[in-house]
Order: C-alpha cells, then structure tokens, then sequence
C-alpha cells in the first residue's frame, strides 16, 4: 500500500509541475501580449532613419466588430476600426510607405466598403504610399478593400479575385416535424407536425422566415439588393484597376485566379514576396538608411486560449460573426473559407 501511495504522489507531482510550468508559460506568453499590444516592432534596419516601412498584419474576416478591447476580440476577424486606430497611430510618426500584409477570404459589404473608405481617407489627407501584399488569400471584400491602395501584389501561388455579391442565405425547412436542441448542436426534423404562429404587420415584414416558402417577389427583391451592390463593387474595381466593365461582369467574373493570372488580368501589379517588395521599394526610393517597423501580432494557440480562459468567448465570438456574415450582404469567397 505504501508502495502506492509513493508511486501516486511521485506521478502527481510530475502531472503538477507540468501543469505549473504550463500555466506560468502562459501567462508569461499573456504577459508580452499586452506589453506588446498595438506596438510597432523594429524588424529591420536603422532605428534613427526616417525612411519608413510600416507592415500591418491582417488576417480573417472582414466584420464590423465595436469592442474596446483586442482580447476579447475574435484574433481572426479584421475590423475598420482597428484599421483605423493604426494609421492614427502611424500618422505621429509619418511612414514613407504602409503595407497590408492581409490574408482574408471577404466579408460583409458594409465592413469591406468601410476598411476600403477608411484608407482612402487616410492617403487623402497624407502623402503615404499605402500597398496591399497576400501571401496566401485575397478575395471579394478582401480585394474590394485592397483596391483603395496605390499597388496590391501578392506571393506565388496566392488565390486572388471572387468579385461578386452574396445575399442572406434563407433557409426553408419542409414540413417540420420537431426541432431538438442539446450538446451536438440543433436538430430539425420534417414531415408535418409543427405549426408557425406570428404576429407581423406590413408586407414581407416576416422575411427569412425558414417556415415558409419565398415568395417570388421576395426572391427578385433580395437579388435586385444583390445586384445593386454587385454594380458598386465592379465601378469601384473598373476605376482603381482600369479595367473595363465589361471585362469584369463577362469575363473576369466572380472567379478566383492564381497570382500569376491576377497579373496578366491587371487585379494585381506583381507576383512577389514580401520580403522582396520591400527590397523593391528601398531600391525605388533609393532609401540610403531605412526602418522596416511591424505591428505586433500575437501568435494564438489553442492551450493559451484554454489557459487564458479566451478559448470559449472566441469560438462564442465565432459563431456571432457567422450569423453576422449570414443575416447580411456579403462579400466573401465562400462560408466555409471562414469555417462558417
């Protein structure tokens, strides 16, 4: 018995120390977190230069998400309004250059419009060059908002284009049976059984009810929104890439497309890394000492989330953003590209 007991407290206490040194990784990880936050690193050449290079790194979704704090924001979702707080922050120290170094398959139309808005404003009232470089994805209100920059390019074998416009999804289930909820998700069963009632006033006012059927004038009211939009988006590329309209809607389409294609149809400037634009833009500039700043990015783990308690409020964060995406006019390559 004795023998057990001293195996137990031996095993414990190596299962004890793991977890400890675990935990204090963590909130050392955390701690550098929030020091660093919303600071831009030197990550190369002469501190002292006024030649600037300022990287802003995005990856994600494009939504319009209002809270205060970075920590208790989805790490994966590109919001205008922190888009916003960092050029603010960058105009004390006026950069010769701004790269969005971005990786987002779109978002909501109103969220790309305003990420596109926000940077126009900026390079109205400053004479920053702003450049928007994807090393892996660029898509619908991802390049809708990319458009608004002096230059976009993109590494090899980045996936570039999807111009186009969806609208809400509605979902009608067919003679409902039951409808369960519990631990595995929601659950509807159809074939008769349940019955829908609702108060309302004015026509359509119960639209994407999913226990109806559409009615036609819903439908071709839903795709003239969608095509009203769609219209905006393809001026808006027509004028900044100076490519025809027809080009747009007949042939380039709502298609994606290798970098390489990207170029030859004049969506992109180049096919290059970033390392290498940045070299390109020293070498143009004909910078003699130069600084190349970043913001910091945190690097998000699964066993920081947990260990942080931010796991459960970011997959929570999660499933609101996808019912945003959802309910409303979206710009964006495909739901499941965001794992909606």
């Amino acid at each position: 018995m004795a023998t057990f007991w001293n195996t137990f407290l031996k095993t414990f206490a190596i299962f004890a120390s793991i977890a400890t040194t675990i935990i204090l990784a963590s909130l050392l990880l955390t701690f550098i977190d929030l020091k660093n936050k919303d600071e831009f690193l030197l990550i190369n050449g002469d501190k002292k230069s006024s030649n600037i290079i300022a990287v802003i790194e995005l990856n994600g979704l494009i939504i319009k998400n209002n809270k205060e704090f970075a920590k208790i924001t989805n790490p994966f979702v590109i919001s205008p309004m922190e888009i916003k707080k960092y050029l603010n922050n960058l105009k004390n120290i006026s950069p010769k250059v701004i790269i969005f170094s971005i990786n987002s398959p779109g978002g909501t139309v109103s969220a790309s419009k305003k990420f596109y808005d926000i940077i126009k404003e900026f390079k109205n009232n400053n004479s920053t060059e702003i450049l928007f470089h994807t090393n892996e994805l660029l898509a619908s209100g991802g390049y809708w908002a990319s458009t608004s920059a002096d230059g976009i390019y993109a590494s090899y074998g980045s996936i570039i284009g999807s111009i186009g416009v969806k609208g809400p999804d509605w979902f009608f289930y067919d003679k409902p049976k039951s409808i369960s909820t519990g631990i595995f998700g929601n659950m509807i069963e159809t074939k008769n059984g349940i019955k829908l009632f609702t108060s309302k006033a004015g026509k359509s006012k119960d639209i994407f009810n999913p226990f109806r059927e559409p009615y036609n004038y819903e439908l071709d009211h839903l795709q003239n929104m969608v095509d009203e939009i769609y219209d905006d988006f393809v001026r808006v590329v027509s004028k900044e890439r100076k490519i025809e309209t027809n080009t747009i809607v007949n042939d380039i389409g709502a298609l994606i497309y290798t970098s390489k294609k990207a170029v030859k149809i004049h969506l992109i400037d180049d096919e290059i890394s970033l390392d290498n634009l940045i070299n390109k833009i020293i070498k143009e500039k004909k910078f003699k000492d130069y600084k190349v700043i970043k913001i910091y990015n945190k690097n998000n783990s699964l066993l920081r989330e947990i260990l942080t308690g931010n796991f459960y409020t970011s997959v929570n964060n999660m499933k609101n953003e996808c019912l945003s995406l959802r309910s409303s006019i979206a710009a964006i390559l495909s739901y499941q590209s965001t794992g909606c």
